[in-house]
């Protein structure tokens, strides 16, 4: 199945998604964080805290939109990251006595839920497994190159059914090229 299974149990629109839900919760309640006066002070932490929450909630919504396991399973990824980022900022803001520890619980336990059910949703999808490329070695055969049937192609241009391309054009069955005209058979020494 190439599709993520949301559809499966009848979410069609990322707003109904209950991990969208808390992540856009935890988006509002850090919207509010930011506009303390300590935060507005330190306006690297407060910055990074919203932009984490931010991402939170867009990788979530974008991840899912994309329809596709591979593709949602990366934005997850990146929401499973910045919410890690959330949890750190309040680490950071709690050392810093901007939140006081009952606070920092309540925030850290809306944390975790998103976490956890983050988690939970990228199980459901299909691990992306890329299909593994054979290396060649020097005693092996060469590649067979784009657009052309016997080899790969050269510094001067792709290669023909006889062999690769000379600086003055392509190599044939019947002889080099001669200086003044085209191809021709050797036929011995030329008469003036």
């Amino acid at each position: 199945m190439l599709h993520a299974r949301a559809d499966s149990v009848g979410v069609y629109c990322f707003e109904d998604l209950r991990v969208w839900q808390a992540a856009r919760r935890q988006s509002d309640l850090v919207g509010r964080l930011i506009r303390r006066p300590l935060f507005v002070a330190d306006h690297q932490l407060s910055a990074q805290l919203n932009a984490a929450a931010l991402s939170v909630m867009f990788n979530i919504s974008e991840g899912f939109l994309r329809r596709l396991d591979k593709e949602m399973s990366q934005f997850l990824r990146y929401s499973i990251a910045s919410n890690g980022e959330v949890r750190a900022c309040y680490y950071a803001a709690e050392g810093r006595s901007y939140l006081g520890a009952g606070e920092t619980a309540e925030l850290m336990a809306l944390n975790d839920g998103i976490g956890k059910m983050l988690r939970r949703w990228q199980t459901t999808l299909q691990p992306y497994r890329p299909q593994p490329t054979k290396l060649r070695t020097a005693e092996q055969e060469p590649a067979t190159g784009p657009g052309t049937k016997d080899g790969p192609g050269t510094k001067d241009g792709p290669g023909t059914k006889d062999g690769p391309r000379t600086k003055d054009g392509p190599r044939t069955k019947d002889g080099p090229r001669t200086k003044d005209g085209p191809r021709t058979k050797d036929k011995g020494p030329r008469s003036s």
